[in-house]
């Protein structure tokens, strides 16, 4: 390079090398890059120059970078979107961006993009307006426009620059699904023009530099199947995606989200519009659905979970210790789970059980989960087997004498993970963390066995574990900060979203979930059925309705959660009888094909029709309660045990319920969360309503603290 450098606003630099290649690299302080406002007007007032420098010969092509390895864009600052008061505003800024990026579109010049790790959102924008994109395969190599998860669409030329470039087919399914791309089925796709390998990277990207330069480039060729090219090169085709787009996008959402089908009608309505058109479609729907309540919920919940990454002060999380080896006590479902997402993050991991059998079973399980998502593309075949490699299994506690951190998860019995941890303290290396994946006992229980109870949590993670993305860190009176730490971060390079709670029973999530499926027992008790019930909470937008989700669990499991959490709180979360009577029965859930529904090879056939009879007691004909009793008592009984989990400084906010219980629970995060959701209902109602089921029992009774809210006229929530 020269010594033509610019540092520019915004974390950026520009410098001239001696062939006239300009070099726009982005390195703003701290881990990640994002397209801020500061950063899009810089980069205006940075074109501006170059069209005047490029127009006098002395700019022959522009190659955009990030100084940062594994991280390229992550997107647009999500904090501004908060900002924006009004549709037209929402509009503007949108237009704002495409102008900049068509800007770029139209130097004189060819620009080369070099994406090396997450490229998200208004970055992948920004390469598409580029003239050639070029990936490394590092595997955190990953291209995509998540804006659906925000209740939004692209909004700065996404929807007009991603099917010119794919195809319109392969957009649709990137824009629809939020989902990222590996490098390698982006240039599949087309999206990228060349995969670069890490370990000659630059020598790869110097000789591309010089085809650019002479005008050597090959032409980009997609090569698309026939029926491809019939889907999007004809009208009745083009019909038949739409439709099919739609129809699946009602299915997956049930309608609660309107972002999905407006980026269709977008798609729709610019397909053969002039491009000013097109972009102007796009800006218009930005601005609509910026100020609708679910995007609004759903932003607020990406801050949320940005939040609670910050759970602990910076010079704490700087003493947590790096991960290099870990192990997983118990090779059940849990345990081959955990121990597949640990190498699934290329972190070594050990596998020990007392049973070979059951090692075994751990070892597939883990194999499986590797496989399936080699089959979804998410790992070649090839980085599949490499991380499948990194699980060792073991019988033998010798092999954990050189691990960072272990994370129990056997049996729930406190006597059994009592002996586990003092054999496992046994024999680790003095700086290792000890964790438990506990879902129901006490982490003081477990590590007040130990002799050094200080480096002990509880990492609860939630099943299925590759699916699921929270994790409760549990904290309790003897852990020192930088085990916590420890802990925390090794949740976070998991890419899971943490919640700090407090060591007691049922933690939050399974504590506030308690009440919900009681509820719903009972209410199958009084002459509910199961659809009906079920049906209620999936309108209300749940993932799937309690009965299923009790199925799901387990009754064997479910029974004796409840009988821990009757034990610790009385008749407030004291377990409805029916599980009992249905174990009797011979039913366990799923795991035995028999619970309210019927399952045949691990499929939900259907709700088993003798299920009534076992569950009512003497209900007469047409005495089940209303819907809106079934929402109600239900819901609200959740609302008041959060209440009550606050006040016991369960977690540190509302807004940590919230973000616990989408993460945990899938709770329709287009509602903001059950806090933020019951703030909206109005808290005087529900504590009304409340009042009025008591002669159903005490369990309805309100929680002093949302018996002040709602005189106060206060609410739970606060973050915008």
């Amino acid at each position: 390079m020269n010594e033509d450098l610019q540092v520019l606003d915004g974390g950026m630099t520009f410098e001239v090398d001696r062939s006239h290649v300009g070099w726009l690299t982005f390195d703003q302080p701290g881990p990640l890059n994002v397209l801020s406002s500061t950063v899009l007007r810089s980069l205006d007032s940075l074109l501006a120059q170059l069209e005047s420098r490029i127009a006098n010969g002395q700019i022959h092509a522009l190659i955009i970078r990030s100084a940062k390895p594994g991280s390229f864009i992550a997107g647009a600052d999500v904090r501004e979107f908060v900002a924006l008061e009004s549709a037209a505003e929402a509009r503007e800024a949108s237009a704002e961006g495409q102008r900049i990026f068509r800007r770029l579109e139209r130097l004189r010049v060819e620009t080369v993009a070099v994406i090396d790790g997450t490229c998200l959102g208004g970055a992948t924008e920004l390469i598409l307006h580029c003239t050639h994109r070029m990936a490394t395969d590092r595997s955190s190599t990953r291209i995509g426009l998540p804006e659906v998860r925000l209740g939004i669409i692209p909004g700065f030329g996404g929807t007009v620059r991603l099917p010119a470039v794919v195809g319109l087919k392969e957009a649709m399914g990137m824009i629809l699904s939020g989902k990222p791309i590996s490098a390698r089925r982006a240039k599949r796709i087309g999206l990228v023009d060349r995969i670069l390998p890490l370990h000659r990277a630059e020598r790869e990207l110097d000789e591309f530099i010089e085809l650019v330069l002479s005008k050597r480039v090959p032409e980009r060729v997609v090569r698309r199947s026939l029926a491809e090219r019939l889907l999007e090169g004809t009208s009745i085709g083009r019909w038949i995606l739409f439709s099919a787009a739609k129809k699946r996008a009602l299915a997956e959402t049930g309608g609660m989200y309107p972002a999905p089908l407006r980026a269709i009608a977008v798609l729709r309505a610019a397909r053969g519009a002039h491009v000013d058109e097109a972009y102007r479609l796009e800006a218009e729907a930005v601005g609509d659905l910026l100020v609708s309540p679910e995007s609004q919920s759903l932003v607020r919940v990406f801050l949320l979970s940005q939040q609670a990454k910050r759970a602990l002060p910076a010079d704490v999380m700087a003493t947590a210790a790096e991960i290099r080896k870990a192990a997983v006590i118990g090779a059940g479902v849990m345990g081959g789970a955990i121990a597949q997402l640990i190498a699934s993050h290329d972190v070594p991991v050990v596998l020990k059980d007392i049973d070979q059998g059951a090692l075994d079973s751990g070892l597939r399980h883990a194999a499986g989960l590797l496989k399936k998502a080699a089959s979804a593309g998410v790992y070649s075949e090839e980085e599949a087997g490499l991380k499948l490699a990194l699980i060792s299994g073991t019988l033998e506690y010798e092999a954990l004498e050189d691990v960072d951190l272990v994370i129990e998860a056997v049996v729930e019995r406190l006597a059994v993970k009592q002996q586990v941890m003092r054999e496992v303290e046994a024999v680790v290396p003095d700086g290792a963390v000890l964790s438990t994946n506990t879902s129901s006992l006490s982490v003081a229980g477990i590590g007040g066995a130990l002799d050094r109870p200080e480096r002990f949590i509880g990492l609860h993670f939630f099943n299925p574990v590759h699916k699921m993305p929270l994790v409760e860190v549990i904290r309790w009176e003897d852990t020192r900060p930088a085990a916590l730490a420890t802990g925390l971060q090794f949740v976070l390079d998991m890419n899971k979203t943490p919640v700090v709670v407090a060591d007691q029973p049922g933690f939050l999530v399974n504590r506030l979930l308690s009440p919900y499926l009681n509820e719903a027992g009972r209410l199958l008790s009084e002459g509910a059925d199961v659809e009906r019930v079920d049906g209620v909470l999936r309108s209300f937008g749940m993932p799937m309705g309690p009965l299923r989700l009790l199925d799901e669990i387990g009754f064997d499991v479910a029974n004796h959660a409840g009988r821990e959490l009757g034990a610790a709180f009385g008749a407030r979360l004291e377990p409805a009888p029916l599980l009992s009577r249905l174990m009797e029965d011979g039913r366990l859930g799923k795991k035995n094909g028999r619970g309210f529904y019927l399952y045949r090879d691990g499929k939900m056939t259907g709700v088993d029709p003798d299920i009534g009879a076992a569950a009512r007691t003497d209900a007469p004909a047409g005495s089940a309660p209303p819907d809106e009793d079934i929402l109600a008592r239900c819901l609200y009984l959740m609302v008041n045990e959060a209440a009550w989990s606050l006040a016991d400084r369960v977690v540190d906010s509302a807004d940590m319920v919230d973000l616990a219980m989408i993460m945990g629970t899938g709770f329709p995060p287009f509602r903001g969360g059950l806090l933020r959701w019951a703030d909206g209902e109005g808290l005087a109602r529900i504590r009304d309503r409340l009042v009025g089921f008591q002669a159903l029992g005490t369990r309805f009774t309100p929680a002093p603290l949302l018996i002040e809210l709602a005189d106060q006229n206060r609410v739970f929530t606060n973050s915008p």
